[in-house]
């Protein structure tokens, strides 16, 4: 397969500014390459396949097959063990891994403002944290977000003490929440707003975000050795998905469509169509950030992992388990070569607007 190098060098596919270094070469074979998102083909990983689809990583010389996943810290736990080459999974999973001494780095950060908070029902008289107190709210304990709450509850002056939370698993927790067993229940607004608002329940998200806690969300994945000893494979890796990225941005309608052809259960109700949509727009939320507009798509702010990895360590971390160094847990290498013009980042920010009535 071959592409015109003055093409491949100035924009990609989806008209996203590149840099100038190429990377892998175009002729040589498909190196076939393993990759799990963190859960069900859904909005919040649509991008790979895109990225499959529509060629990002094949004219890279990579052929990658996509696996779905089971929970963030269950596919870092198969990509250190070697079942994979590369991940999606949640940045917190990555920094709490390690702290367990798993050899994981997270090569490019997708999206940037954590979606978890707390799912209300949108004509629920709940306006403002101080309104949870003396509430029902459903959780799942292997959830990401499930740590997090006394965070949130802390910074936004709630009485912990006075809520009765009702623990659960996922789907359960959908059922009750539409049915008004629970007031409120916590979660990834990425999944549950597609999962909930495409069956007709609309839902408004307290962001955890919004109450002092700067956490970064999803990131691509490889081990520490991988890293040191292949970042060419690494660089062809992220370029390919961070150009599907920026893809969805300005193709959110086509990359939606995309998605009903290669995930085919997805495309077989309406409800699975407004589910794409409505989670690639969160997915757009998350990631048009200023990071990116500054410094490309991909780059994380240093400061900010820390932040997180002190967060990780309060929290999720046993008490004795010393704190990963930031150069372990995280690089910016790999990102930055992918970049959106002033006129595209305008049309993202556009195409996006819809998606900001379910925050507050």
């Amino acid at each position: 397969m071959s592409i015109d190098r003055r093409t491949f060098l100035k924009y990609g596919a989806g008209g996203a500014v590149l840099g100038t270094s190429v990377g892998r070469a175009v002729a040589q074979p498909l190196r076939k390459i393993r990759y799990s998102v963190s859960w069900v083909p859904e909005g919040s990983n649509l991008f790979s396949f895109v990225a499959k689809n529509k060629g990002f990583w094949r004219k890279r010389g990579l052929d990658v097959d996509i696996a779905r996943g089971y929970g963030s810290g269950a596919v870092v736990q198969a990509l250190a063990a070697g079942k994979f080459d590369f991940v999606l999974a949640a940045t917190t999973a990555v920094v709490q891994q390690s702290a367990r001494g798993l050899p994981l780095t997270s090569i490019a950060q997708c999206t940037y403002k954590s979606t978890m908070g707390v799912n209300i029902p949108a004509d629920s008289p709940i306006r403002k944290p101080k309104d949870l107190e003396g509430k029902v709210i459903g959780t799942v304990p292997t959830s990401g977000e499930y740590p997090f709450f006394p965070v949130f509850a802390a910074n936004a002056g709630i009485d912990e003490k006075t809520i009765k939370f009702v623990q659960t698993t996922p789907e359960v927790r959908y059922r009750l929440l539409m049915t008004k067993q629970f007031d409120a229940m916590t979660g990834f607004a990425i999944s549950t707003i597609p999962a909930l608002v495409s069956q007709g329940f609309p839902i408004r998200v307290m962001l955890y975000a919004n109450y002092g806690m700067s956490i970064y969300e999803l990131s691509l994945v490889a081990q520490n050795q991988l890293v040191q000893s292949d970042p060419e494979l690494c660089q062809a890796f992220v370029d390919g998905a961070l150009e599907a990225i920026a893809y969805t941005y300005l193709n959110p309608a086509e990359s939606a469509d995309i998605f009903m052809h290669e995930v085919k259960e997805a495309g077989m109700t309406t409800a699975g169509r407004e589910n794409a949509r409505l989670g690639l727009g969160v997915f757009a939320y998350s990631g048009l950030v200023d990071e990116i507009r500054q410094h490309g798509l991909g780059w994380a702010e240093p400061k900010r992992i820390a932040e997180l990895n002190d967060l990780v360590a309060k929290y999720l971390s046993a008490k004795d388990a010393p704190k990963p160094q930031l150069e372990q847990v995280f690089t910016n290498r790999f990102a930055g070569r992918i970049r959106l013009s002033d006129a595209q980042w305008s049309q993202a920010l556009k195409s996006r607007e819809e998606f900001l009535r379910f925050f507050e």
